[in-house]
């Protein structure tokens, strides 16, 4: 779920995003993550809906549903990079601190209290997201597709320091494509890339 402000104070957003995302997130998940937040940015395409598969009269066992194992865990966000269109040029935004959690029962939440920064053509951009996201979620070995995203909070915009525009946390839910190995996870969108580390109950060995 990711923030693109452009033109008009904002333009067509991209998103947290959640990043929420940024949810994610996406922000996403935010998300992305996401998952992705969004604010109007770049025009994002409305993903399709995920095909069902189709019964197969082969003998083989079909898929198994259940999410990736190793995507389940509490997740700190590391690193996260976009490439965003601002008032009809690209700046490359940088940034972490998403917090996101991710349940075997397919739910998904975000907590943003971060900052994205970017600087170019003589001026420097702010996109601040604070709140919270939380959305449904289906995951086969590659791909994590989104539903039903609730978010709370704000995003707002500075630019040269001073605010240019504030409103609701929103979240796109276009899909994610991820990797994941042990206590390390990568999230890609169309505009962005995000790194993860698990967050390790007390006294586990990192």
């Amino acid at each position: 779920m990711q923030p693109i402000p452009q033109r008009r104070d904002w333009t067509t957003p991209v998103v947290v995003g959640v990043v929420v995302l940024g949810m994610l997130l996406v922000l996403c998940l935010a998300g992305g993550v996401a998952a992705y937040f969004a604010l109007r940015g770049e025009r994002v395409p409305t993903p399709s809906p995920s095909p069902v598969a189709a019964a197969s009269p082969s003998p083989l066992p079909r898929p198994s549903l259940a999410p990736a194992a190793c995507l389940i865990g509490s997740w700190r966000e590391t690193s996260y990079t976009a490439n965003w269109e601002m008032y009809g040029n690209k700046i490359q935004f940088t940034g972490a601190g998403t917090l996101m959690r991710i349940d075997a029962d397919g739910t998904m939440a975000t907590v943003d209290k971060v900052t994205r920064r970017g600087a170019g053509y003589g001026d420097r951009y702010e996109v601040i997201h604070n709140g919270t996201t939380k959305l449904n979620y289906v995951a086969d070995d590659k791909t994590i597709n989104y539903s039903s995203p609730r978010t709370t909070g704000t995003t707002t915009l500075k630019v040269n320091g001073r605010q240019r525009a504030s409103e609701p946390l929103k979240a796109t839910i276009t899909p994610e494509t991820y990797s994941c190995k042990d206590d390390q996870l990568r999230l890609f969108g169309e505009v962005y890339s995000s790194e993860w580390e698990r967050i390790l109950p007390p006294g586990r060995p990192v």
